[in-house]
């Protein structure tokens, strides 16, 4: 910045009093006297020192040097007046720079916008030394656009703040998904109950690759929503039962509270305080005709192809019968152990044994002669009764399609209540061995079947065998 100083002059038509130079950018500093005249008190006019003179000239009451900065913006030509010389300069180089720059915007500044200016650096400064006002500001406006009306940036700050407590881990969904099965593997949980945690929290990390502080209440709902049953016919794919909705809310909420005693949550973490529980529609009981139940086992021996190979589902008459006949669960079938049926001795029944039953209660359940019959071929000493991930999907995937069976949902349980509880009249001792509550059964499975068909249920025998030819041992399919 040069300064080019002239000699004071007082005329407005006369030069340049200064010039301030920047690059190739001068701005003129005009100087010129103003001067008010002297007034008679009374009339107010003008005092003269010779009124008779050609030119009278005023008598001078008070005198001041105005400085004149003068440049274009645009075609216009603006002028800036000031009473001090080193203001007057100091605006010149300030136009100048910002003539060089090509910042002609700022020069519209008002005073009053150049203090808020000066007061929005000074704040700035104390937060961040080399901060950039311009980023700062568009990172604002941009953060404000994306907010309703009525909500501050400043809200926005404390709910992160509340949810990211300084120093807590930052861990990924599938990093805490991991932790929890070890840990969950380490305290000796079921095998069924791993699977199930490894599938449905694995898909959960799979869909939220994120931080598990940055999961919402909302996207856990939206996701649960989502969810679809399985089938390779997208137009045949429905939202999964309310019932299952649930089971996938209660563990993804075991993740949760898992991470908050690890430490990866605040303490007061509560997403899925906003996860509506979904309605289950315990809807109309259906059971399984003697007839149907026939046809059921029947399809376990009919040899179908399959990838050009010939083969049964024999392996599911354990299944099928302890199902139909002792009326476990799907879950605890799976987990069931061959050394936990006793078919020796003067009662014969199955042990469920407390960490394996839904409701973490032993119990034990007498085993029908029909059941055994049907159980007596394929028994062994001990190993898991069935070796299938998810066994209860053959029943309803291939032995009710190969069977004609319309499949109905959980009607072997449904079916072994009702018709248990018709043939022994006795609401509370079939809730013992179904492990259901009393009111549950009283409420839902009498008088829906006679008894005639209680007892040809519990009649249903395995076919004779020809005398000639030894039971084998079939072999199981993973």
């Amino acid at each position: 910045m040069k300064t080019v100083p002239s000699e004071t002059k007082t005329d407005k038509k006369s030069g340049p009093f200064e010039v301030i130079k920047v690059g190739s950018i001068s701005i003129p500093i005009y100087a010129h006297t103003n001067i008010i005249p002297q007034r008679d008190p009374d009339s107010g006019k003008i005092i003269y020192e010779n009124p008779l003179a050609a030119i009278p000239k005023a008598v001078v009451k008070y005198q001041s040097t105005i400085y004149t900065v003068a440049y274009y913006h645009g075609t216009k030509r603006v002028r800036r007046k000031f009473s001090d010389l080193e203001v007057a300069r100091r605006e010149a180089q300030l136009i100048a720079l910002k003539l060089a720059n090509g910042e002609t915007e700022a020069l519209k500044l008002t005073g009053g916008d150049r203090a808020d200016y000066i007061r929005a650096m000074q704040k700035l400064r104390e937060w961040k030394p080399d901060a950039d006002l311009n980023l700062v500001v568009t990172d604002y406006v941009a953060a404000m656009r994306r907010l309703p009306d009525n909500v501050s940036l400043n809200d926005v700050i404390s709910t992160y703040i509340k949810r990211h407590p300084t120093g807590l881990p930052q861990k990924k969904v599938k990093e805490v998904v991991d932790e929890l099965i070890l840990s969950k593997e380490g305290a000796g949980k079921s095998d069924v109950y791993i699977k199930d945690l490894t599938s449905r929290l694995g898909a959960f990390a799979t869909k939220f690759n994120v931080l598990i502080a940055n999961v919402t209440g909302k996207e856990i709902e939206d996701y649960i929503r989502g969810l679809k049953t399985p089938n390779s016919d997208e137009s045949q794919r429905r939202q999964i039962a309310g019932r299952t909705q649930n089971n996938i809310r209660r563990l993804i909420s075991t993740l949760f509270k898992f991470a908050i005693k690890r430490g990866y949550l605040p303490k007061d973490h509560d997403e899925l305080g906003g996860v509506e529980i979904a309605s289950v529609d315990s809807g109309e009981i259906e059971v399984f005709t003697p007839t149907e139940l026939r046809k059921l086992f029947a399809a376990c021996t009919a040899p179908v192809t399959e990838r050009g190979k010939q083969r049964t589902r024999e392996e599911m008459i354990p299944y099928l019968a302890i199902a139909a006949f002792c009326g476990l669960r799907a879950a605890e079938i799976q987990r069931l152990d061959w050394s936990e049926i006793h078919l020796t001795g003067p009662e014969k029944f199955v042990e469920v044994k407390a960490d394996k039953a839904k409701t973490a209660s032993r119990r034990t359940v007498p085993i029908s002669d029909n059941c055994a019959a049907w159980l007596e071929h394929y028994a062994k000493n001990d190993g898991p009764v069935i070796n299938l991930s998810r066994a209860d999907k053959q029943l309803f995937l291939y032995l009710a399609e190969k069977s004609g069976v319309p499949w109905k949902h959980n009607g072997l349980r449904h079916s072994f209540i009702s018709y248990r509880v018709a043939l022994l009249k006795d609401v509370g001792q079939v809730s013992l061995e179904a492990g259901n509550s009393p009111q549950m059964i009283f409420k839902h499975y009498r008088q829906l079947v006679r008894d005639s068909e209680a007892q040809e249920w519990f009649s249903i025998q395995p076919p004779k065998q020809a005398e000639n030819v030894i039971p084998m041992q079939v072999a199981v399919s993973a």
